[in-house]
């Protein structure tokens, strides 16, 4: 109880001082338990050393939020596009909700100033971090959920992230290479494309990773990015690409040999 109370003084003070009607008012949203949004922006790293229950860090309301944030995405897909089949709308809505997202959804509101990190954590660049910017987005969403109801965090959304929906959906980061290139190669090739990840460079919290496609023992495309995930999207962008323009060229030379030289665009993982 004591170590509970102590939380309570901390958040209040630090709301004052900080946060304060500053966030509220790039919310659009006035809370009635301000302590609410206060816990909404504590990561975890901010606990290290000091004698506060575990539990004190946003990761509850985040994951209270989560649950919100899909389920109105849910409700807004559900509205917005009702000639779409179930396929196409998962996949949109993977689109935004995802970490990247809200990520940017959170700029808005210049939410990286707000968040409470410990010290290492703010040196490593947490700030900047997506996942520590997404995680904050979604307990803010769940901090206003238990303040004001599903309606208060439906105005947010249809203000800050639904309007972004036709830029999320198109945006190159979400445009599913990997699984592009798998359904084009098993089903040209009757093979399955190979990942091999080539160098890992740079600091600790900014690594850059380059990894490469082999299809059948032959080095398609090379990709970098800040994860091995983004790596592996770029490297199957490029091979597809020279996949596709590999059949125009066969195609094209059968039919018109000077016709092999025209560029092919690769199809988009979503339709906008």
């Amino acid at each position: 109880m004591e170590e509970k109370n102590m939380l309570h003084k901390l958040l209040k003070l630090w709301f004052r001082q900080k946060s304060g009607g500053g966030l509220e008012a790039k919310l659009g949203y006035r809370f009635k338990d301000p302590e609410l949004l206060a816990h909404a922006l504590v990561h975890r790293s901010f606990l290290s050393g000091k004698d506060l229950p575990y539990e004190s860090n946003n990761e509850r309301l985040e994951f209270l939020g989560d649950s919100v944030l899909n389920m109105l995405t849910t409700e807004y897909l559900y509205k917005t596009y009702p000639d779409d089949p179930e396929g196409e709308l998962s996949k949109r809505k993977s689109a935004i909700v995802s970490g990247h997202a809200c990520a940017q959804s959170s700029r808005e509101w210049s939410l990286s100033e707000y968040v409470k990190l410990g010290k290492a954590e703010a040196k490593m660049g947490g700030r900047g971090k997506e996942s520590i910017l997404a995680d904050a987005y979604e307990a803010v969403l769940g901090a206003v959920y238990l303040d004001g109801g599903l309606d208060e965090v439906r105005a947010i959304l249809n203000k800050f992230h639904f309007p972004r929906v036709q830029e999320i959906i198109v945006a190159e980061d979400f445009v599913n290479h990997k699984s592009a290139l798998l359904e084009y190669v098993q089903g040209k090739l009757k093979s399955v494309p190979e990942y091999v990840l080539i160098e890992e460079s740079g600091p600790e919290h900014q690594k850059v990773f380059t990894t490469e496609v082999h299809i059948d023992g032959r080095v398609y495309g090379r990709g970098q990015g800040g994860s091995k995930k983004k790596a592996e999207q770029e490297a199957s962008r490029v091979s597809l690409e020279m996949l596709l323009a590999e059949k125009a060229g066969e195609t094209a030379e059968e039919q018109d040999p000077a016709a092999a030289k025209k560029p092919v665009k690769p199809k988009r993982y979503f339709r906008p």
